[in-house]
């Protein structure tokens, strides 16, 4: 009969399979559980009374809502199907490894980190374009960005574990081991830094692995601390075009290369914002210090003004892409046109605080960006084969790791440097701490600078060791 068959077929279910489906599609059980403990951190369910302590709103909203039902939505159907995926055959094993290493390297945020480096790097280029290096160059800024964000969920396990937006994350959801996340993080790291410097060059490496240590050091730490984590962030994500622009002109950062790197600062604002908006009930669960938490920002005005100032920041950067010969003229107008839909969506959601006017703002952010690196792209001016600008800074290939050296000789500086020895050769003297520390190439060669003055002597005969 019907009723046996379901018997039989329940008897022979995989009894932790029957009992996390049943869970989920009882969420009254996780309710009384949780109020039997006296806790009120259950995912969505805690009462009015507890989500009001906890600086939440009266019910899941945004991101936290549509992350709850979407975690149990996923968990009951991976509990119905866990008995018939038990025998797993090596290709799958395989890409579940490859789903795992995506999922800690944030794929699809890595590939967006690479689209502005290769915009940087095109920008940089002269008449002709070398598609290789390039390739080389976003290679290594994937690895580096997929290292950086690696670094970042290992440090956030406890936290992401609690919200619903990251609660399937590989290590959260214990489909990773912290040693095999470490490994990949230190992997990837090491074999983009040493990518960008075999392929492209030490500044470009430097910044690659500055911008890792900052995110993974810096901003992950201080989400938990303070909201200014969102400028930190902001300073993170503006680096990527620099290192594209560096590849591209032989280790020089110029004026020009600022306004992509302007772009993608300003451009952040109101797209975090908007996200930590909609996101702030699971913000404030997993312990992040963000600007909308209602401690900071209950209305959400503050938060709103903030993404409205840096929308109107927008506005001029064509202009300045055409004065710095960046762009030709029709970029200016194009790149007025692209800020004042990301203006307007600001100014709406200002003036009324909501996840859907949050919402409209950030997919709105989510088109500006590529639209307004393909249109630089298009009317690029290409930059002229050995040209230098005055005010370039570049990385000494020959001593990446130094500016400059001081010895009795007084300063010398590298490359472009070489024309400020004068003035720096009389800052040598103290309270001058900031200089690089006296460098003796030999005492066998060395002079005193003083012997003249001391002996009468010309300075040049005698060695230290007469002094």
């Amino acid at each position: 009969s019907a009723s046996s068959s379901g018997r039989h077929a329940v008897a022979c279910a995989d009894p932790g399979a029957l009992l996390v489906a049943a869970t989920m599609g009882r969420p009254n059980v996780w309710h009384r559980a949780a109020w039997r403990r006296g806790s009120t951190s259950t995912t969505g369910n805690a009462t009015a009374a507890a989500r009001a302590r906890m600086g939440l709103s009266a019910a899941p909203t945004g991101i936290a809502a549509e992350g709850i039902g979407a975690a149990r939505a996923t968990a009951a159907a991976r509990a119905a199907s866990a008995s018939g995926n038990r025998a797993w055959g090596p290709v799958a094993e395989v890409l579940a490894t490859l789903r795992v290493y995506h999922d800690l390297s944030k794929f699809k945020l890595s590939a967006f980190v690479v689209s502005t480096a290769a915009a940087g790097y095109v920008l940089g280029s002269g008449e002709v374009i070398d598609w290789e290096q390039l390739g080389w160059t976003s290679l290594g800024t994937m690895l580096c960005s997929s290292s950086a964000n690696t670094w970042n969920q290992i440090f956030e396990i406890k936290n992401d574990s609690v919200m619903a937006r990251t609660m399937r994350r590989p290590l959260p959801s214990g489909r990773c081991s912290v040693a095999h996340a470490a490994l990949l993080g230190v992997v990837t790291g090491m074999a983009g830094v040493g990518l960008l410097r075999e392929k492209a060059n030490d500044t470009t490496a430097a910044l690659g692995a500055g911008n890792v240590a900052l995110y993974a050091l810096c901003y992950t730490p201080m989400k938990r601390v303070h909201w200014l984590n969102t400028w930190a962030g902001a300073v993170v994500g503006a680096v990527p075009p620099l290192m594209g622009w560096a590849a591209a002109r032989e280790g020089a950062i110029e004026p020009a290369s600022g306004v992509l790197a302007a772009a993608l600062y300003f451009w952040q604002m109101p797209h975090f914002m908007a996200l930590a908006y909609m996101a702030k009930d699971d913000y404030v669960r997993g312990g992040y210090r963000m600007l909308s938490h209602p401690s900071s920002d209950p209305t959400g005005r503050r938060l709103a003004g903030v993404a409205m100032r840096n929308s109107l920041y927008m506005f001029p950067l064509g202009a300045l892409a055409v004065g710095c010969g960046l762009t030709t003229a029709p970029f200016a107008y194009e790149a007025a046109l692209l800020a004042a839909p990301m203006a307007l969506s600001a100014a709406v959601f200002y003036r009324r605080p909501s996840v859907a006017n949050a919402r409209n703002m950030f997919y709105g952010s989510l088109l500006y960006l590529p639209a307004f690196q393909a249109l630089a792209c298009v009317h690029r001016v290409p930059r002229t084969v050995g040209e230098v600008d005055p005010l370039r800074i570049t990385v000494p290939k020959e001593r990446w790791w130094a500016w400059s050296e001081w010895s009795v000789d007084g300063w010398r500086g590298f490359r472009d440097l070489n024309g400020m020895g004068d003035v720096m050769h009389g800052a040598t003297a103290a309270p001058f701490p900031f200089l690089p520390p006296p460098i003796w190439p030999s005492t066998a060669n060395a002079r005193c600078p003083h012997r003249a003055e001391c002996e009468g002597g010309d300075g040049d005969e005698g060695r230290v060791s007469r002094r």
